[in-house]
């Protein structure tokens, strides 16, 4: 999905954007690579966003495609390389007074040292990272710094103050997430097998193993495994210590595989753009020396093409005058049977006519506030008076202005169809967990942005299946999950279940969010199709309540219903009810 849209404004911008645009193109781009762990891509245009950050002179878009390379670098453990990269970063940021990057720069350069066995510089530089988020205390690099920090510490032998800020880290509840808890709570076990408490090293390993298992990354779980192998093998149970080593090997293996990988992808990459510069020299070697002869050859070609079209156009002449009179006997038969359509048509029209400027009135009313929204941020980007930082937080809400534009768009155009034309539901076997699993990933960017929790619950899956419209069945769960999200805040938590009767299905989706008033809750639950009055988002997130109405009447053109129950302050749940499909005719 990121990867099409970015195709999508890179065909927007046009075939020879200015410098600037194709730096941000560029860094996006190498954003999204390095994310999916493509790494030699991204580095390729990493450095192509710094070229032409540099022909635009945009300090922001260096920095930015600078900070990328240095954590290419870092993952490829070329510390030293990183450090240089970071160097430059500091600067720019520094003549940016840009706090926060500053923060991250010194935190990455505080890693590279302590990889390197340098625990004084690396202390050095988190502190500085420390110094620069005194002002963010809610930001979760607070506690990747302080986590750095307490493994320095216990490398340097400082016990105390490296368990002090394990548990700093640990009480730091509302901005906790599962990879910092995993890292302290592993730290701490570490300390406590110094100690010779071995129960609770136990303890702490285990917890930390669950949660870094929950968000399964590789290098967390290999030093976690590693550790509670040493616990076991220290408590004497053997049989666990060697299981806990075969698991650190296996992910210890698996980082390796992957580190080669890269090296070799590397490899080939370099001498790929070694021959590319070769074959484009031999090139324009080779157009050079057939310039004289393409000229000579392209006279020629124009010269047989010039008298081909005269021959072309006087036997064509010829041609059409034989033509034209068959033409006009058989279209003044057409003119008379287009006349007679013509006739039946206007009294069809005269009746759609009504129709269809009332939609079209609709429809301008409510594209009016999204695109004035629109406007209203290109205003302000316009006006050149942002700080980068606030730039890039202006062109991430227009790129989510737009996302939201074109989905009310589509809801407006699927309305209309069925106001106009009167929409047809074409019910088929539709399985329903697969399907609300697929919208659940097309979501998966708002969902992570608010740190939301999405619980799925199913039985067996051959038995969820449903008889619907299998578009409108989508439209249906993309308008009610997109509402779960809009009114639920950070670190909320959506829950999808289903109960089965003998003939019905119903699809529960329940959130932990603001809630619905009574009032609304009469109307979505009521007969018609009156619109439902729209309430503004945990993020001022807009709406014209024109969603939940699509959902009403996809739901009766498919012989379903909705109910909602709501207690506001503390969640809304929507459940589904469609005709099921019975397990026998599934054969």
């Amino acid at each position: 999905m990121a990867f099409s849209l970015l195709a999508e404004a890179r065909e927007r911008a046009g075939s020879n954007p200015n410098s600037l645009l194709r730096a941000k193109l560029n860094n996006r781009e190498a954003t999204l690579h390095y994310i999916s762990g493509n790494y030699d891509l991204a580095l390729n245009q990493y450095i192509r966003a710094r070229e032409d950050g540099e022909l635009a002179n945009a300090k922001a878009e260096i920095v930015y495609a600078l900070n990328g390379r240095a954590l290419i670098q870092m993952v490829d453990k070329e510390y030293q390389e990183a450090l240089r990269l970071l160097g430059e970063c500091v600067e720019i940021n520094r003549a940016l007074q840009d706090s926060l990057s500053l923060a991250k720069n010194f935190f990455n350069m505080g890693i590279a040292h302590d990889e390197m066995s340098q625990p004084d510089q690396s202390l050095d530089y988190l502190i500085q990272a420390q110094e620069y988020l005194r002002s963010d205390s809610l930001v979760v690099l607070n506690l990747m710094v302080k986590n750095r920090m307490a493994k320095v510490y216990h490398k340097k032998g400082a016990r105390h103050q490296a368990a002090a800020l394990y548990q700093e880290v640990l009480a730091t509840k509302p901005i906790l997430t599962n990879w910092e808890k995993s890292f302290a709570l592993a730290g701490l076990a570490e300390l406590k097998l110094d100690q010779g408490d071995l129960e609770e090293a136990l303890a702490l390993g285990k917890a930390a193993l669950e949660h870094a298992e929950i968000h399964g990354a590789h290098w967390d779980l290999q030093q976690i495994t590693g550790l509670l192998s040493r616990i076991y093998q220290q408590r004497g149970e053997h049989e666990l210590a060697f299981f806990h080593l075969k698991a650190h090997q296996v992910y210890s293996d698996s980082l390796y595989n992957a580190s080669k990988n890269r090296q070799m992808a590397r490899m080939e990459l370099k001498l790929a753009q070694a021959d590319n510069e070769r074959l484009r020299a031999e090139k324009e070697r080779d157009q050079t020396l057939i310039q004289h002869h393409y000229k000579w050859m392209g006279f020629l070609v124009l010269l047989v093409v010039f008298l081909g079209i005269i021959l072309y156009f006087f036997y064509k002449n010829l041609r059409l005058k034989n033509r034209f009179t068959r033409f006009l006997a058989k279209n003044n038969k057409a003119i008379r049977e287009q006349k007679e359509v013509i006739a039946r048509q206007n009294q069809a029209l005269l009746e759609v006519n009504g129709t269809r400027t009332k939609i079209l009135s609709i429809i301008s009313h409510d594209l009016r506030s999204p695109i004035n929204g629109l406007k209203q941020l290109l205003a302000i980007r316009n006006q050149k008076l942002l700080t980068a930082q606030e730039e890039d937080e202006v062109v991430s809400l227009l790129s989510t202005q737009i996302q939201q534009t074109e989905t009310f768009l589509n809801d407006l155009l699927e309305w209309a169809n069925t106001q106009m034309d009167g929409m047809v539901a074409h019910p088929v076997p539709v399985n329903v967990v697969e399907t609300v699993n697929t919208v659940l990933e097309q979501l998966d960017y708002p969902l992570k942005t608010k740190f939301l929790v999405v619980e799925h619950v199913w039985g067996p899956a051959n038995r969820h299946f449903a008889r619907v419209d299998t578009n409108h069945f989508k439209i249906i769960i993309q308008n009610i999950l997109g509402n779960a999200i809009k009114f639920t805040p950070e670190y909320g938590k959506i829950r999808v279940y289903y109960t089965l009767t003998a003939d019905n299905i119903a699809c529960h989706i329940e959130d932990s969010g603001t809630g619905i008033n009574e009032a609304q809750q009469e109307l979505i639950n009521g007969e018609g199709d009156a619109r439902i009055p729209s309430m503004v988002g945990t993020r001022n997130e807009k709406g014209t309540g024109l969603g939940l109405l699509m959902v009403k009447q996809f739901l009766a053109l498919n012989g379903g219903k909705m109910d909602v129950a709501s207690i506001p302050g503390l969640g809304t749940r929507f459940t589904l009810h469609f005709h099921r499909e019975a397990i026998e005719t599934r054969g």
